[in-house]
């Protein structure tokens, strides 16, 4: 496994390669996270240092899209809901609702925010740009709605400070 930490304008996050495919990419919220997923040392490959790149560009508007090898293990109601993700434009949203509508479970709204929380690739799959049935921001890393709301700042060209 390679691992690799690096800084935003949101905060840390840690990635992590087979060597092959970028297995996970997620913020770092606590410094007891920071040991816990960083465990073992911190040895960067080709995979990171390209995701590292597109993240940075991301984070500073000038990438809207990733190009990665992802390696995504999950359900197949998970890869429905994580391929509906990575097709919501840049800076637009839906709701869960209307990710579940487009996985051809209109009734699997709350499954839609299961799978949207089970998201390994943060950013990378937009899972920030689903919102609530009325609008409002829920559910984004362990709560951390403030990343959640900052990324779509960012994605507006509204960037400014994140209020924790």
């Amino acid at each position: 496994m390679y691992k690799k930490i690096i800084d935003t304008s949101v905060g840390q996050m840690i990635l992590v390669s087979d060597g092959v495919s970028l297995i996970s990419s997620k913020f770092l919220y606590e410094e007891n996270e920071t040991v816990q997923f960083a465990d073992g040392p911190m040895q960067s490959d080709s995979v990171l240092e390209e995701t590292a790149k597109q993240l940075s560009e991301y984070f500073n508007g000038e990438r809207e899209l990733f190009d990665l090898p992802l390696k995504i293990k999950g359900t197949d109601f998970q890869q429905s809901v994580w391929q509906t993700l990575l097709s919501i434009p840049y800076g637009e949203v839906l709701t869960y609702k209307e990710v579940a509508e487009k996985v051809k479970r209109p009734k699997a709204f709350r499954a839609a925010g299961g799978a949207c929380r089970a998201n390994q690739h943060l950013v990378i799959v937009p899972c920030h740009r689903v919102l609530g049935t009325n609008g409002s921001y829920t559910g984004f890393a362990g709560d951390k709605i403030y990343m959640k709301e900052a990324l779509l700042q960012l994605e507006a060209g509204k960037m400014g400070e994140i209020v924790q």
